[in-house]
């Protein structure tokens, strides 16, 4: 299963580049950071819909680097329990609690956290 970023989130993103590239547009004196800001918006936004946020498996659960191939892994076995509590998501794996670092719900696409949730659910049954 794979877990996307939110599409508000990144058509906010985009939408703050467009707004950003139009008053540099009109602007008489941009600076260069007044400049890239809205190509960096627009590089984030447009990430946030292409690249998954997480990449659920039976044997582990992958959080992605928004940019670049890093990735962190949390292995599972057959009796290891993904476990929410409040914002954070915690893998409880070999007797051991760890923390999804950089996971929180707002982050993610609804839908998707939602079968997230159920899938962690049952797991932990």
């Amino acid at each position: 299963m794979r877990v996307r970023h939110s599409k508000v989130v990144a058509i906010a993103c985009i939408v703050a580049a467009i707004v950003f590239g139009a008053l540099a547009l009109v602007s008489n004196d941009v600076s260069f950071v007044g400049a890239l800001t809205p190509a960096a918006f627009l590089g984030f936004g447009t990430v946030l819909l292409i690249r998954p946020y997480l990449i659920v498996d039976n044997d582990a659960v992958i959080v992605k680097a928004l940019i670049g191939p890093a990735q962190e892994t949390y292995p599972l076995n057959r009796s290891d329990a993904v476990e929410f509590d409040g914002k954070r998501v915690f893998v409880i794996h070999d007797g051991v609690r760890r923390r999804l670092r950089g996971v929180t719900g707002w982050l993610a696409d609804k839908h998707d956290w939602a079968a997230f949730r159920a899938w962690g659910e049952r797991r932990g049954r």
